[in-house]
C-alpha cells in the first residue's frame, strides 16, 4: 500500500514540476469529420478565435480549447484534487504527453492553415474529377 502511495505522490512531483499539469490547461473534444461547406466553415471560423485547434488522430476530427482548469493552482496542482472529476481521475499519469505535444496526421492552429489546406485539398479534388470526366470522354 505505502508503494502505491509513494507512485501517486510522485506522479503528482512530475505533473507539478515537469510537465506543470499540461493536460488540466486545455480540453479536446471529438467533432464530426466536415463533409458540407457549412462544416469546413463552421471549422475556419472556430480557428479564427485564440487558443483554438483543430486535429485529426487516426481518422477523427477534434477541437482543442487552450484555456486551464479553473482549479489549478498556482502550484500546479487540483485544488480539489479529493472531489475532483471522473474524467479527471481516470487519466493516468503514465499517458502523459510531457515534453512533447503529439503530432496528430493533420492540425492546424490557425484559420489561414487551415483554410490553406482546405483550397489545396478542393483544387486536387477538382483536378482528379477533371482527369475522371477526360477517361470517360475517351
Amino acid at each position: 500500500m505505502k508503494a502505491r502511495v509513494d507512485e501517486a505522490e510522485a506522479a503528482r512531483r512530475r505533473c507539478r514540476d515537469e510537465c506543470q499539469s499540461r493536460c488540466c490547461r486545455y480540453i479536446t473534444m471529438l467533432i464530426p469529420a466536415p463533409k458540407r461547406k457549412w462544416d469546413f466553415d463552421e471549422l475556419s471560423w472556430f480557428l479564427a478565435h485564440e487558443n483554438i485547434s483543430i486535429y485529426i488522430e487516426s481518422r477523427r476530427w477534434h477541437v482543442e480549447v487552450r484555456n486551464p482548469c479553473k482549479h489549478l493552482g498556482a502550484d500546479n496542482l487540483c485544488q480539489i484534487y479529493e472531489t475532483r472529476p471522473y474524467v479527471c481521475r481516470e487519466y493516468e499519469a503514465d499517458s502523459c504527453e510531457y515534453p512533447i505535444r503529439p503530432v496528430h496526421s493533420l492540425q492546424f492552429d490557425t484559420q489561414e492553415a487551415f483554410d490553406s489546406w482546405r483550397a489545396e485539398r478542393d483544387a486536387a479534388r477538382r483536378e482528379r474529377q477533371r482527369g475522371r470526366q477526360v477517361k470517360v470522354a475517351s
